[in-house]
């Protein structure tokens, strides 16, 4: 081979390696979209943030009655209510009582009611172990729950912006406190 072609020849290996070498080299090369950070739409949304536990108030007197028979029995009460209880919301003034119901009852696993009216006739009916007197009253279960106003930002991170306010929710509108003694009397709990 003489010297001409063997110059050819090496010429077009080494531009064979350089186009190969460019065509690698390719792939490992990223744009700069490519490195860019995660991008998020960002919006703003409400979160529901349930506080300690639930706690009882009374709508009616307590009454009772004695289980005279030799064995347990179950005894039917009747009792008319003497008190209206009343969800309340105390916080963001454009925010109403209604609004933050609507933000639980969506958010949570819970219905609660905007009130609950005094003179309605509740019944019980409560086993009653032989010879002793069972005392009842009823009750409404209340529960505090927290609204928060959250956004979520361009880098998809989120953040709170605020608590809008606090719902004292009543959570069960019927709810029965009992007890039961061979004394004089006993204090019915929820």
């Amino acid at each position: 081979m003489n010297l001409r072609s063997k110059r050819a020849l090496s010429a077009t290996f080494a531009t064979t390696a350089l186009v190969t070498g460019a065509f690698t080299a390719l792939p490992a090369t990223a744009s700069a979209a490519d490195q860019a950070p995660m991008r998020c739409e960002g919006y703003t949304y409400s979160k529901v943030i349930k506080l300690g536990a639930p706690w009882y108030a009374s709508r009616g007197p307590v009454v009772s009655k004695r289980n005279s028979s030799s064995s347990k029995s179950t005894l039917v009460y009747s009792v008319k209510t003497t008190k209206t209880r009343t969800t309340t919301w105390g916080g963001e003034a454009s925010a109403s009582v209604g609004w933050g119901i609507a933000q639980v009852e969506a958010k949570t696993k819970y219905e609660v009611a905007k009130s609950v009216a005094k003179g309605r006739t509740v019944t019980n009916r409560m086993t009653v172990d032989p010879g002793k007197r069972g005392y009842t009253q009823p009750m409404v279960e209340y529960q505090k729950f927290q609204v928060e106003r959250w956004r979520e930002l361009g880098n998809c991170k989120h953040d709170r912006i605020e608590i809008v306010g606090i719902l004292k929710g009543i959570t069960s509108s019927l709810h029965f406190a009992e007890c039961q003694t061979r004394q004089a009397s006993c204090t019915p709990k929820p």
